[in-house]
Formats: C-alpha cells, sequence, structure tokens
C-alpha cells in the first residue's frame, strides 16, 4: 500500500525575494532543495532564455546527477521536452517533435568545481543562476578541493564577469558546519532568525549573502507520519536528515575562560587564530576566538610562516600538551566552531 501522506515541500519564492548574490539553502533530506532550483531556473529558461549552471565538485558525482537531472521534473514542464546532450541541457517544444532537424536550444551547463579552474576562457554570458548542489560533504564521503572557497570565486569570476548578473544557490543538508564555505564568510548554524543576510550593500540594502537555515517543522512532521520516518525517529540520523541539526553543533567542552585564566600564546590554524588560556587553579586550557592586544603567534601553515610568528607542527609538544588536555576533557572553547577546529588538529 502507498503513501499518502502529503509533504510539505521547500517554497524558493521568499529567498528569491531578497535578490541576494549567495543564497545558502540549508534543510532537511528530500525537502525539495533541489527540485524547486531546477523548477525555477527552467522556468527563467522558458520565460526569458536565462541560462544556468548546474555544479558539483567531481566529475564522477556529477556525471550521476546530470544524466537524471531531468527525470523528476519534466512532468511539471508539458509544453517543452528536455534533453541532456553531453554536458549541456536543452529544451525543445513539445509541438516540434516530428519536425526534421529539430531545434534544441541551450539553457544550462554541467560543470564539476574541480575543473573549473580549465575553463576561464568560457563565455557564460547568458548563464544567471549557479546550482552548488551538496556543496557540504557528508561524512564518510569525499574530500573538499583544496582552497575550494577560493577555486569556488575564481569560477563565480569566470561565470560572472563583474556583471552583477549571476545569482547562486548553495543547497545542502545540515551535515558539517566546518565546511570551507561557512569558514570563509564567517556562516554560523546558531546564528538568530530564519533569513541570515551578510555583506548587506549600504546603497541596495540588497545582501551579498543570504543564508536560510529552513525550518522543516511541517515537513518534519509528515515525515514522521511515514513507515521509514517512524522507523528513524528519535535517532542521530534522524536529527540530521529531517531536523536539519548539524552534527558537529552541539555544547560538548564547550565553556568561557575563567577569570583566573592566563594568556598563554596564539594559534594559526586553517580556521582561523584562536587565543589559548591557561587556569594554573583548574588545571584547563581555554581555547577562544577573542585575542589580546599582544600576542605570541605560532602557526601551524607552513605557508603562512611570516616574521613575528613560531612555525608549529602537529606532534609539537606545545601541540601534544594541548591533545592530553583535550583527551581528559580539560581543553575547553568558547563555540563549537573554535572546538570543532582543533579536534580535527587533536585527531592527526
Amino acid at each position: 500500500m502507498g503513501n499518502k501522506v502529503k509533504l510539505a515541500y521547500y517554497n524558493f519564492d521568499k529567498i528569491f525575494s531578497f535578490n541576494a548574490y549567495f543564497n545558502f539553502l540549508i534543510g532537511a533530506r528530500g525537502l525539495g532543495k533541489t527540485y524547486g532550483a531546477k523548477h525555477k531556473v527552467i522556468s527563467k529558461a522558458i520565460k526569458s532564455g536565462d541560462q544556468f549552471i548546474y555544479l558539483r565538485r567531481y566529475k564522477d558525482e556529477l556525471k550521476i546527477s546530470k544524466d537524471a537531472f531531468f527525470a523528476d521534473i519534466w512532468e511539471a514542464f508539458p509544453e517543452w521536452d528536455f534533453r541532456i546532450n553531453g554536458y549541456t541541457a536543452e529544451m525543445a517544444p513539445a509541438e516540434t517533435r516530428d519536425n526534421k532537424g529539430r531545434e534544441w536550444q541551450i539553457i544550462g551547463f554541467f560543470v564539476p568545481l574541480s575543473t573549473a579552474q580549465s575553463r576561464k576562457g568560457v563565455s557564460y554570458h547568458n548563464v544567471k543562476t549557479i546550482i552548488f548542489d551538496e556543496f557540504i560533504i557528508e561524512k564518510g564521503a569525499t574530500h573538499y578541493l583544496p582552497k575550494e572557497d577560493v577555486a569556488f570565486m575564481n569560477f563565480y569570476s569566470t561565470v560572472d564577469r563583474w556583471k552583477d548578473k549571476t545569482r547562486v544557490f548553495f543547497l545542502a543538508n545540515a551535515a558539517d558546519m566546518m565546511n570551507p564555505y561557512f569558514l570563509a564568510y564567517d556562516i554560523k548554524p546558531d546564528q538568530s532568525g530564519e533569513f541570515v543576510r551578510k555583506r548587506i550593500d549600504p546603497d541596495t540594502g540588497i545582501p551579498f549573502i543570504l543564508c536560510h537555515f529552513a525550518d522543516s517543522a511541517e515537513f518534519s512532521t509528515g515525515v514522521y507520519e511515514t513507515a521509514f520516518g517512524k522507523f528513524i525517529a528519535g535517532s542521530e540520523y534522524a536529527d540530521y536528515a529531517v531536523g536539519s541539526e548539524f552534527a558537529d553543533n552541539h555544547d560538548h567542552l564547550l565553556q568561557f575562560k575563567t577569570a583566573a585564566a592566563k594568556y598563554v600564546y596564539t594559534v594559526e590554524t586553517k580556521h582561523g587564530m584562536f587565543s589559548v588560556w591557561l587556569d594554573g587553579i583548574e588545571r584547563k586550557f581555554y581555547i577562544q576566538e577573542r585575542r589580546p592586544k599582544q600576542e605570541i603567534v605560532f602557526t601551524m601553515l607552513a605557508d603562512k610562516m611570516a616574521e613575528g610568528k613560531i612555525l608549529v607542527r602537529y606532534n609539537d609538544k606545545m601541540i601534544q600538551t594541548l591533545r592530553t588536555a583535550f583527551n581528559n576533557a580539560n581543553t575547553l572553547f568558547d563555540n563549537a566552531k573554535t572546538r570543532n577546529a582543533f579536534a580535527e588538529i587533536f585527531k592527526r
């Protein structure tokens, strides 16, 4: 017997109304993020001839997703036929099916970010939207590209050509708050408000970055009425897949430094600069983003080595001391981002 539960899928109208350039949409698995984005760009192609880019990180995952791009959406546009031609998306009026030499119109391109650098000379003058699907990697899957946020900015520049014509929709499930984009743009899942606007243009009032951690309560209610929803209810998987809770956004080992804690040094990591404090009475280390005006800087990044810094490696005594304290729950942090940055170091 089939499932008759009606789910409340995501509506893109609100997020489009902000007219932001970089739009981050984080929501439950199956909420309709990809479907809704595809529906919008296809509608724009039909109405005004605008083109889109469907972006994935690697060519292998792109090959799988591009071939099924129209599988769930072609019925929404009965007056049009669609096809995948290599790495382009094309459409033609359904009424021309019997025409010889039928003309197909290019409406989109499928691009892997890993090879986007080789496309510097390609013209995307009609591309108005980029859909970056599954921009957050789920644990156990693949890896982010080296300096991925920079690689994406280079690609965006290639597409937009300083014309302010291109909008990006970053789509993902709540898998990893320490992804390159949240770190680069200082996006924090625990920020208040349904929509978080950043880098607002003082002249136009348009935010360059808009982030929506979608409230999927109505959708979740429907999911938990399904057989599989009932099966996973209350599990860690349900928190992530349905409740959109980041697994690494908990409050374990979070505590602001005590008044007795004294500054020791600052550590530069790939996730930022952090000050380290020691409470000799409690024998606990406190690591936080706020830093003193005068500091001693140790860097873990050889390419950031400069005068006034001291290079430190993962197996140096200083890091080993912090790691030992962390292993005994004696290293505490001001927020989840700080903790996760050092947890990554301590795992090595």
